[in-house]
């Protein structure tokens, strides 16, 4: 369950800050101020405020409105008879009842003024950015073992952004490696890694490496393997160009591994000729499969920085 800081408006997921549940309020990670629980469970658990100290007071003020109220009847009841217009004086409960003190405070307080609002905070791009990627790295565990991987990661941190309304691209490619001197089916076959750039203003864009929750500006020590890659818009590109990568990388595989079966078994050696057309039908079929695949990648060529 996802639930958002009514003041600085991340999101979080329950689970990740439950610990920092105290009254019916959950401690923001991002501004540190509190979250209403939506859970009706979490308010039951709130302890009741103590009302024990205010029992003294309570009956001090009861007193004196018993004696006001009954020495306003008297002397009005001697003066003036009562006419149709007068109105019977409140009935006041004596002094050994325990009224509920809430609603004696209630009644005689004068109504609380209310708080002002605190004016909201201006961030500039550069801080929110900051701040949505601090926050979702202390929220959000990087794991190859899981489904959970940098491409999920990199979508959310873009949806984040664009909700922000920071301009944003979904990157896909290689950060270990100099793709410079790479062709476009290198560079879609070798992708292994997604992150997110902003865009800060016409002429100035950040890196935002979401595995780690960093900040990559330009200049910094590796930052231009973050500005180059595969570019997509929005999250329904990218997932389209990972399952054809996939796809064409599968089909490929299985015809470099007939190919070599080829060289390394039948290649030299006495074999039935059906068996050797077999053999042969299988490998142009695979290769013909891994040919049309990488034609479907092509699609995204276009997108392809190398620079």
């Amino acid at each position: 369950m996802d639930i958002e800081c009514p003041h600085c408006h991340i999101e979080f997921k329950l689970d990740d800050i439950v610990h920092t549940l105290k009254k019916g309020h959950f401690k923001c990670p991002v501004c540190g101020k509190k979250i209403p629980s939506p859970l009706p469970e979490h308010r039951q658990n709130t302890p009741p405020a103590p009302i024990g100290k205010y029992l003294v007071p309570v009956f001090i003020l009861l007193g004196i409105v018993a004696a006001f109220t009954a020495t306003h009847f008297f002397t009005s009841a001697d003066k003036t008879p009562p006419t149709a217009n007068t109105v019977a004086p409140p009935a006041v409960m004596p002094p050994n009842s325990s009224p509920p003190p809430a609603q004696v405070i209630a009644a005689t307080a004068p109504p609380a003024p209310q708080a002002a609002q605190p004016a909201p905070q201006t961030l500039n791009k550069m801080q929110i950015v900051e701040l949505i990627a601090a926050a979702f790295h202390k929220t959000h565990t990087y794991t190859l073992q899981g489904d959970f991987v940098c491409l999920d990661m990199a979508i959310d941190v873009w949806n984040q952004l664009r909700t922000y309304g920071i301009e944003a691209k979904i990157m896909g490619g290689n950060i270990n490696e100099n793709i410079t001197a790479w062709n476009y089916r290198q560079l879609a076959r070798e992708s292994n890694h997604a992150w997110v750039v902003a865009k800060l203003s016409p002429t100035e864009k950040v890196a935002i490496e979401t595995t780690a929750g960093v900040v990559i500006k330009p200049g910094m020590n590796n930052a231009s393997a973050y500005f180059k890659g595969i570019e997509f818009d929005n999250p329904g590109e990218i997932k389209r160009f990972d399952s054809l990568r996939k796809k064409t990388n599968e089909v490929c595989r299985d015809a470099n591994e007939l190919i070599k079966d080829w060289n390394e078994n039948v290649a030299g050696k006495q074999l039935r000729p059906d068996e050797i057309i077999a053999k042969k039908s299988r490998i142009e079929q695979r290769k013909q499969d891994c040919e049309s695949t990488q034609n479907n990648l092509e699609e995204f060529k276009s997108r392809a920085i190398y620079y």
